[in-house]
Parts: C-alpha cells; structure tokens; sequence
C-alpha cells in the first residue's frame, strides 16, 4: 500500500514542523533563568539545585565580604538576602559600581560545592533611579 502524493506533503510537513518546534524549544529552554532572591534560594536546598539550571540571584554584597585574585580575574563574595548569605565565585571584570553594600543581580549555576558560580553580574546605576530634585527644592 503506497502514499498519496497528498499523504507524503502532509507526513513531510508535519515532520519539518515538529522539527522546526523542537528545535525553537532548545534555542529557548537554553536562555530562560529562574530568579530567586537570595533568601528563597537558600530555602530552595540549593544542593537540590541541578547545576544545569541557569538561575539570577538578588542581594546585596556584604561589607567586607569580596576576595579578588587578579592573577585568576577570580572574585569571591557573599551575596546577602534579609537573612541568608550565599558564597558566590566570578570570573572576569567586575562591573564599574560593584562594591560592598551595593544590590546586584547575578546570573549563573549552583554549585555542588555550595558555591554560586556567576557568569554575569549586574549592578543598579543609582543615577538612574533616584528622583531627580528641581533646583530650589
């Protein structure tokens, strides 16, 4: 029994369709992140955290927290919620604003180390947030 030559254009196209749709799907699935802040995280057991998870955290850097090696461009900090902290390794240049106390958002993978292995970070530009005062207020 042999296809229609109807038969065959549907069969191809269904095929090239669910291809096209698998392959839409893993571009995707490759750029989505959970956000988490810091103190959801550690709630999270980020031990059960697969580590092929891209995940954004939200915190402060804690006051005398950050370790620069800049033999290695590696920076270790803590990242602090209202109550956790999480260890966090960067390698590369640090945004122009990063220091102690300031809010960051970093993106990356836990690690099974307990880690958090950043492979971005970005910082708030407080000029850019502040109300801006008129003069004579």
């Amino acid at each position: 029994m042999g296809y229609t030559k109807t038969g065959k254009v549907i069969i191809g196209t269904v095929v090239i369709g669910l291809a096209v749709a698998y392959l839409l799907y893993e571009a995707a699935k490759s750029s989505w992140a959970y956000y988490y802040s810091v103190d959801e995280f550690a709630k999270s057991q980020p031990a059960k955290i697969n580590g092929s998870y891209i995940i954004r955290l939200a915190g402060v850097v804690k006051a005398g927290s950050i370790k620069a090696d800049a033999d290695k461009m590696q920076i270790d900090f803590e990242l602090a919620g209202e109550k956790n902290s999480v260890p966090v390794r960067y390698y590369g240049a640090l945004p122009e604003n990063f220091s102690d106390g300031k809010e960051v958002l970093v993106e990356g993978r836990a690690g099974a180390d307990g880690v958090f292995n950043a492979s971005q970070i970005l910082t708030r530009c407080e000029s850019k947030y502040k109300a801006r005062l008129k003069y004579g207020q």
